[in-house]
């Protein structure tokens, strides 16, 4: 039972101390050497063992360190790679193995040691280094101390790059040279030692006498504790030719085989023991020369390309060489033995710089002076024209030529009329142009007193003008339209757009002056445009007039006399496009009538009775007729009897009726009407006769015969 109460205390303190916050906190990180981090950290209260992880940063492929079971809080790492940037996490754990904080931190390892390749001494007070570069470095840091003295003096330079030079130190002085790579955590090894000894300083007091024409003597002080002098020549005027070395004990040096003319360095140098010469005192020396021109002048006459050069006389010249040198370093030149010549060019817009050289028997001498001359502008080129279809002007624009003060642009019409333009700038606009032409631009430039040559001409077509005079008609006897116009300049091609209600576009397009819109339906009334074309440009499409096509043929509906004996009425279907009908009737022996409406029906009278009749009906629009509808047929109202006798019969008391036309079938009636009785009738049907039996006596009666054909009567 003690026990397991001590073993609840435990616990419950356990409990508290892991309810205390532990910070870890990482003191230090430094780099000792190129491999090794030397890592501090705080004490964590509650813990029993620490953890270094070390990884390098944004790499994947170099492994991890990791420490364990640390008891301290300071620990060296070795094993790591110089000059890389490392995460160090530190993380502390109780007894249980419970993790009580974490904290990284970033660190850098030292560069590894860099090593001086090559140290040489390039004069008495400089010295050329180069030396290995190493990862991780951000610099370098060399030193150079005197190997002798009592106080021996101390140098540094920080470079970036794998080499550099050291200026100022002591001439003949031996130097212990190492270097340091450098980065943020530190420098990296010290290299190894390399010695290097300065050169000895050139003599002073170095001069040159002339003792002849191509021979000259060079003099100079003796320097302590040199025993051998190096001499050199080298001539200016052929810097690829090596320069001549001779050397000597004495102070001073015979030296020969100069040219005349001519400009030479002249150096002396001292050797030191090791017979490596130090860096020279030079001079320049001259040998015997002329004097070069004072004044050069040129006139430059375009009209002939040449330019005329003018110079002064100079004393000991025998001849005189002018050269003109353009912009590309090609040159120009002609010879004289007074004080000018003339030179011909052959560029255009150049800008030359003439010199003048003056000779000897011996040498020559270029003056510096020089004069400068222009040459006539080039005929401008690349030339481009820009012409919108859609209004009246044109853009000519050229490659700007040099030596020019202005251009004069032209444009020439087909009329020979001629639009001139001047202008600083390398385009002219020419405003205002005519439709229909062919127009011809040249340019050329104007340069002080000269201009140049006419451009090549370039040409350009301007938008033609707008067709005239434009009409369409339809072709009564098709379903066509043919529009005609005047022809416009400068036109090689029309297209006539003609669209009718029903949606539908009809297209012609044609050469001359005349096309036809074909398959365009009867009936339709249709807006009409028409538009010019030519190589270049279109003109806009332009609405010009309307028209409309034939009447489509009506359809009948009905054609009847209606028991009439000389009309019919006939109804037709109202047609599009037509403006008033014509009904045609026609009986079998080619008797025709007609009428005439502006709507759907109209009588057609003194028709023949009796007869039977085909009509037709066309629409009209007054330009054109449509074609005739489908034939109707009808009859007219029979004719009434004629030739009509009433003969009495007293005895028998009857009246007799006789009459004419007899038909074949029908019926026939015949009546006797007086102002006051009955009618009295009689009827046949196979004669042409009836017979009224026992009419009242003493009566006037006036007797009618009529026909009736089971239909109509007459």
């Amino acid at each position: 039972m003690q026990e397991f109460c001590s073993s609840v205390a435990l616990l419950f303190l356990l409990q508290i101390q892991y309810g205390v916050a532990a910070d870890c906190n990482i003191v230090s990180v430094t780099s000792p050497s190129a491999s090794a981090l030397d890592v501090t950290w705080s004490s964590v209260a509650g813990s029993s063992y620490y953890v270094l992880d070390l990884r390098v940063v944004n790499s994947t492929i170099i492994p991890q360190i990791k420490l364990e079971n640390i008891s301290f809080t300071q620990r060296q790492v070795q094993g790591l790679r110089a000059g890389h940037v490392y995460q160090v996490t530190l993380s502390a754990f109780d007894m249980l193995f419970y993790p009580l904080c974490t904290v990284s931190k970033i660190a850098m390892t030292v560069p590894a040691g860099s090593q001086i390749t090559s140290a040489q001494a390039i004069s008495s007070t400089s010295v050329k280094f180069t030396w290995s570069t190493v990862t991780g470095a951000e610099s370098y840091i060399l030193f150079l101390v005197e190997t002798f003295g009592s106080s021996p003096k101390e140098y540094n330079r920080t470079f970036t790059s794998s080499s550099g030079e050291v200026d100022g130190l002591t001439p003949s002085t031996s130097y212990d040279c190492y270097i340091y790579s450098s980065n943020s955590a530190g420098r990296g090894a010290k290299s190894a030692i390399k010695t290097v000894i300065t050169l000895v300083p050139p003599p002073t007091g170095v001069k040159i006498i002339a003792t002849g024409k191509s021979t000259a003597r060079v003099t100079w002080e003796p320097r302590s504790k040199v025993l051998l002098y190096q001499v050199s020549v080298k001539d200016n005027g052929n810097p690829d030719k090596p320069p001549v070395l001779r050397s000597t004990s004495s102070t001073s040096m015979e030296i020969s085989n100069l040219d005349p003319c001519s400009t030479y360095s002249v150096g002396v140098s001292s050797f030191n023991l090791y017979l490596v010469p130090g860096e020279p005192s030079a001079v320049t020396y001259n040998t015997t020369s002329i004097d070069g021109v004072t004044t050069v002048s040129v006139d430059y006459s375009c009209s002939i390309n040449m330019v005329t050069v003018t110079w002064d006389l100079v004393s000991g010249a025998t001849k005189y060489r002018a050269e003109a040198v353009d912009s590309t370093g090609a040159s120009l030149n002609c010879t004289s033995n007074s004080t000018s010549c003339q030179i011909t060019t052959r560029k255009c817009g150049e800008n030359y710089q003439v010199r003048v050289t003056a000779i000897s028997a011996d040498c020559e001498s270029v003056s510096n002076v020089t004069s400068t001359f222009e040459t006539v502008p080039c005929a401008p080129a690349d030339l481009k024209i820009t012409h919108d279809c859609f209004d009246n002007n044109i853009d000519f624009s050229w490659q700007p030529t040099n030596n020019t003060r202005y251009y004069v642009a032209t444009a020439v019409d087909n009329n020979g009329d001629v639009a001139p333009c001047w202008t600083f700038d390398s385009m002219c606009r020419f405003t205002n142009v005519d439709c229909g032409q062919h127009y011809t631009f040249k340019v050329y430039a104007v340069g002080s007193g000269c201009n140049s040559q006419i451009s090549q001409p370039k040409y350009t077509q301007t938008s033609p003008c707008l067709p005239t005079n434009v009409r369409t008609e339809a072709s009564c006897m098709a379903n066509t339209l043919v529009t005609t116009w005047d022809s416009s300049e400068g036109a090689l091609s029309y297209t006539v757009k003609a669209k009718g209600n029903n949606g539908e576009t009809y297209n012609c397009s044609s050469p001359n002056n005349t096309c036809e819109l074909e398959g365009v339906p009867c009936g339709e009334q249709l807006s009409v445009r028409i538009l010019a074309s030519n190589d270049n440009c279109s003109t806009g499409e332009i609405l010009v007039n309307s028209a409309q096509t034939a009447p489509c043929a009506p359809a009948i509906v009905s054609a009847s006399a209606e028991c009439s004996p000389d009309s019919a009425r006939v109804k037709w279907t109202q047609n599009h496009g037509a403006i008033f009908y014509i009904a045609l009737a026609q009986d079998s022996n080619g008797n025709s009538q007609h009428c005439y409406s502006l709507g759907t029906t109209c009588v057609i009278e003194n028709l023949g009775c009796g007869r039977n009749y085909t009509v037709k009906v066309i629409g009209t629009n007054l330009d054109c007729n449509s074609t005739a509808s489908q034939e109707a047929h009808f009859m007219t109202g029979p004719c009434p009897p004629s030739g009509i006798d009433v003969f009495r019969d007293c005895d028998a008391n009857r009246a007799v009726i006789v009459w004419q036309n007899l038909q074949t079938s029908g019926v026939y009636t015949a009546t006797l009407a007086d102002q006051s009785g009955p009618q009295l009738n009689c009827t046949s049907n196979t004669v042409n006769n009836c017979t009224i039996v026992s009419p009242p006596c003493g009566k006037k009666y006036n007797v009618t015969v009529t026909y009736s054909d089971g239909q109509c009567q007459s």
